[in-house]
């Protein structure tokens, strides 16, 4: 059979067209999931400052001024965040909306030393909380909740998860810390790092099963040595409260060395969290 050549011509002009219009579309969505996966990554970086903020706040407005520069680095830290997200797709989500009214009065009322520490901590743990439900916001926005590391383990909720384990070894951070500022145990701190001390086990411990039970060789082997890292210093961080801190008359160890302490058990957790999304910024396409 004869082929006209105008036809043959049109016929391949129309296949390179829908060929790159193709390639246009798929380097589009990867652009645009990998901008997705980068801002999750941003709002780690944010929960984690908000998370330095509120111990290192507790323990100014528990007495100890020796951090106040500290704190102002941190609050300017956050200010930038904010500047920086402003054309952002975050800035539609009701809870970044929450946050950004919340915030400026939080600082103001810390800089001003009108909370007392205790306040301090429950007003950052409800901050938090609206940060880790927008986490979970971003994710769908995005439709992130669908990349898989597995048959069964979805991206989204073990970065969650590991965020949530991080933040009650956030708060025992804080709560401790705000004790050894004032040198003295005792009071609605104490018994709140009490309970604290119990929850963290079971959620570090559960965590700890959820990585394990990943079923993707190429996590296994990247996350292979955290396991033992996040039990090493976890237990520390436990050990120091229960022999340092959850005890009777004064306190002789200093705020700083405590948040140093809990702050190495925070971050074995966040390097999980690392770790994996960097996996998935790599390696989308398997994984959608």
């Amino acid at each position: 059979m004869i082929v006209n050549p105008t036809i043959a011509g049109a016929l391949t002009v129309a296949a390179c067209f829908a060929a790159t219009k193709q390639f246009t579309l798929n380097f589009r969505d990867n652009r645009r999931i990998e901008l997705a996966i980068s801002q999750l990554h941003q709002l780690k970086q944010l929960i984690e400052l908000c998370q330095q903020h509120r111990g290192i706040s507790s323990a100014v407005c528990a007495g100890n001024a020796s951090l106040t520069g500290k704190l102002t680095f941190l609050q300017h830290q956050i200010d930038q965040f904010i500047l920086d997200s402003r054309h952002n797709e975050i800035q539609t989500l009701p809870q970044w909306l929450s946050f950004v009214d919340h915030w400026p009065r939080l600082k103001q009322q810390v800089v001003d030393r009108k909370l007392s520490s205790h306040q301090v901590i429950r007003q950052h743990n409800a901050m938090i909380e609206g940060q880790l439900a927008l986490f979970d916001d971003l994710s769908r926005l995005h439709n992130l909740h669908h990349f898989m590391l597995d048959n069964i383990t979805r991206l989204s909720g073990i970065c969650l998860d590991t965020l949530r384990a991080a933040e009650i070894l956030g708060q025992m951070r804080a709560v401790g810390t705000s004790l050894c500022a004032r040198s003295q145990a005792g009071g609605a701190e104490t018994m709140m790092l009490t309970f604290q001390r119990l929850t963290a086990s079971g959620r570090i411990a559960e965590l700890l099963r959820e990585i394990a039970g990943i079923r993707n060789k190429d996590l296994q082997v990247i996350l292979a040595e955290q396991t033992t890292q996040i039990e090493r210093e976890t237990d520390l961080l436990l050990q120091t409260i229960d022999q340092q801190v959850l005890i009777e008359g004064g306190l002789t160890l200093s705020a700083d060395d405590y948040f140093k302490t809990a702050t190495r058990a925070i971050d074995t957790v966040l390097n999980v969290f690392s770790l994996i999304i960097n996996y998935a910024a790599d390696n989308h396409a398997k994984l959608n």
